[in-house]
């Protein structure tokens, strides 16, 4: 049995070819996992990071929505304006008889109290 060293060395030579062609694949396959992994990886903290400023937010809003007047308080402070102003009316009225009076007295001094 004689061996042909030309067609083993050209087996050997598309053996290798074959093997890096692999692992070419493999290791392009494997990078493009890895960048994806770390895109996700970074997208993820950026994510948490918005999602705990936004909890953040949400909670600063309740307690200030907690400090807010309720429904209640409006109607109540509603009903202490409206009194407030009937007795600025009142008021208005009893100093327009107190200018009539006034008015009144200070013609008669200027009469002479006649």
């Amino acid at each position: 049995m004689e061996l042909d060293y030309k067609a083993l060395g050209f087996w050997l030579q598309l053996a290798q070819a074959v093997i890096t062609g692999m692992v070419f694949v493999y290791v392009w396959l494997t990078s493009r996992q890895k960048a994806n992994t770390a895109a996700i990886d970074k997208l993820r903290e950026d994510l948490h990071g918005s999602i705990n400023a936004l909890d953040d937010r949400l909670i600063r809003v309740e307690r200030d929505v907690d400090h807010l007047p309720t429904h209640d308080d409006m109607s109540k402070l509603h009903t202490r304006v409206n009194e407030a102003n009937e007795n600025i009316k009142e008021m208005r009225g009893t100093l327009g008889q107190l200018n009539h009076t006034l008015q009144l007295m200070h013609q008669h001094m200027l009469n002479g109290g006649k």
